[in-house]
């Protein structure tokens, strides 16, 4: 069995992308304490992944997805990213490619909720919704919630609601990305984080939409 520490090492990743990875059932893992762990056979089944850009260059890069301006960029930087952009929109397949880059955006949380409380944490006003809880996703998400919600407060809303942590991906119908994000004036999330959540889910109905709303912007 290997830590995530060793897989992430072993398939030349980061950690964080690693508990996507395991998050989005991509990777099997198992819960042993506090940590998971990871059997040797899963490296043959992962291939190399696009190494992710930096947590800056990927907010950066969220923001040139969302028709936005990034801030404090050189023009090098900017530049290269805008390789990226052209590069998504000729991608047959963008949403891989996508996941692979912004995988260190922010920390994600993937945890249980009561059924009976979904609506009510959908609507809470310290959420962005995004992912396949947003409505440019066009997905069904009524058992399901996805936003992000700032670090400062993601205890009191995790002990307000009773979330607990899911002990495997499949169980999980609330996936919190700790990061704080300004909604734009409808209160939605930037496109570009609803395009790199979509991404991550890596099901057929999420990598169309993602090819969808990239064509459409």
């Amino acid at each position: 069995m290997l830590s995530v520490k060793e897989y992430a090492a072993r398939q030349d990743i980061s950690v964080g992308r690693v508990h996507q990875l395991i998050r989005e059932g991509k990777v099997p893992a198992e819960k042993v304490g506090s940590s998971w762990v990871i059997d040797e056979s899963a490296l043959s089944r992962q291939p190399p992944l696009s190494r992710p850009l930096s947590q800056a260059n990927a907010w950066s890069f969220i923001a040139l997805l969302s028709g936005l301006e990034p801030e404090h960029l050189d023009p090098t930087a900017h530049w290269r990213l805008a390789l990226k952009n052209a590069a998504l929109a000729k991608s047959r397949t963008p949403a891989p490619l996508l996941s692979s880059w912004l995988c260190r955006r922010a920390p994600v949380l993937a945890l249980q909720a009561n059924a009976n409380d979904l609506a009510d944490l959908r609507s809470d006003e310290r959420v962005v919704l995004s992912g396949i809880s947003d409505d440019r996703a066009g997905l069904s998400s009524e058992h399901e919630v996805e936003a992000y919600v700032d670090p400062e407060v993601s205890k009191d809303l995790i002990r307000e609601f009773l979330l607990i942590e899911a002990k495997h991906a499949k169980n999980a119908n609330v996936w919190l990305h700790l990061a704080r994000v300004d909604a734009d004036a409808d209160g939605r999330a930037p496109l570009g984080l609803v395009l790199a959540d979509l991404a991550d889910h890596a099901g057929p109905r999420e990598s169309a939409r993602v090819k969808e709303l990239l064509s459409s912007r």
